[in-house]
């Protein structure tokens, strides 16, 4: 038996590889889960007028076509990601799993933590997690929103499946490349894409150049500068280093594969850096990213690049100092992954899997 699967995922106009990333995690996840075949049907989150998101028409054809539907991973309930048509959601007649979405809060002008202008409504999450069947959040942040809403009777964190990907997806690439050839990274974000006050943001260029500064000096090599999104590739050629960009999942795991050390302003590349064993500081700006990496118990290889701004740079290098050669995953990720195991299974069992 083979079963058909909406998934429903963020592709945004950056066509940005952490999505690209997440959506193949988990789809590996609830494929070695299943015991048989699966179409997953991609549909985007938004941005595609009737064809994205839980629209009508979407509805329609998943209850005309589907076995069941997934809705995530990624920053489903920001950025105004996900279209939902709530007279429509009524009418789903397919189990559904939400699974390692997030929800976060921004630093606001006195560098507190404010609601997101762009935020999925109260309304429209408290709708769409009424009709799922099982909820997998993926931090404790995102826990936290969603109970002050409703009590969901199936809703646990689960984190995120991309920490899993070197294992999921071991067989689908070649073998790691020699030590000597690998090379040290900064993972950038355009500031402009960034959502912290503009004190901060102004800071961003200067702190980007002082990580590479860093990295090369620690490594004795030059330094590359990875882009997640096409709207980064500007900003990041402003360093007079080789820039790196790809939109495609395996070359992506190629060049992660090839890092030797890494500072990142991208949590969805420093969480695949960890799952390789790969030393990387990721320096985070909002509740989402640092959330997350609580969640995942990896909060010695983070830095809040607002809350420390006045100590960062100090802080970066005693940083990487005390990192070990080989980054070995908590306890905390097994037992993160058996929670997803387990939901993604009483999901399954709905299909009559």
């Amino acid at each position: 038996m083979r079963l058909n699967i909406y998934h429903i995922c963020p592709f945004g106009p950056g066509f940005n590889i952490g999505n690209f990333m997440i959506q193949q995690s988990v789809r590996r996840m609830v494929a070695s889960l299943s015991g048989c075949g699966i179409n997953f049907i991609t549909v985007p989150a938004s941005g595609f007028g009737s064809k994205a998101g839980l629209t009508k028409q979407i509805v329609y054809d998943i209850n005309q076509t589907a076995d069941g539907v997934i809705v995530g991973g990624g920053n489903l309930f920001e950025n105004g990601e996900i279209s939902i048509d709530r007279t429509a959601l009524q009418a789903l007649r397919r189990p559904m799993l939400i699974y390692s979405s997030s929800y976060g809060r921004i630093y606001g002008p006195d560098l507190s933590y404010v609601r997101r202008t762009d935020a999925i409504s109260d309304a429209d999450l408290r709708a769409l997690l009424e009709r799922a069947d099982v909820v997998l959040s993926r931090d404790e942040a995102t826990r936290r929103h969603i109970e002050s809403l409703t009590q969901h009777p199936d809703h646990q964190v689960g984190g995120c499946p991309s920490v899993y990907i070197s294992e999921l997806a071991a067989a689908e690439f070649e073998a790691s490349p020699s030590a000597e050839t690998r090379y040290p990274m900064l993972a950038v974000r355009n500031p402009e894409q960034m959502n912290v006050p503009l004190s901060q943001k102004i800071r961003v260029h200067a702190l980007s150049e002082q990580c590479l500064e860093i990295l090369e000096r620690r490594q004795g090599k030059p330094a590359t500068v990875l882009c997640n999104d096409q709207r980064d590739i500007e900003y990041a050629m402003s360093f007079g280093r080789e820039i790196l960009y790809t939109s495609d999942v395996y070359e992506y795991f190629q060049i992660l594969d090839g890092v030797s050390e890494a500072i990142s302003f991208r949590v969805h590349t420093s969480l695949p850096l960890w799952s390789l064993g790969r030393p990387a500081l990721n320096l985070s700006y909002d509740e989402r990213s640092e959330s997350l990496i609580e969640t995942l118990g990896m909060s010695q290889y983070d830095l809040n690049i607002v809350e420390d701004r006045d100590s960062i740079l100090g802080k970066i290098e005693s940083s990487l100092d005390s990192f070990p050669v080989s980054v070995e995953p908590p306890v905390r990720w097994q037992q993160l992954r058996e929670t997803q195991e387990a939901g993604i299974r009483r999901f399954l069992k709905l299909l009559e899997v």
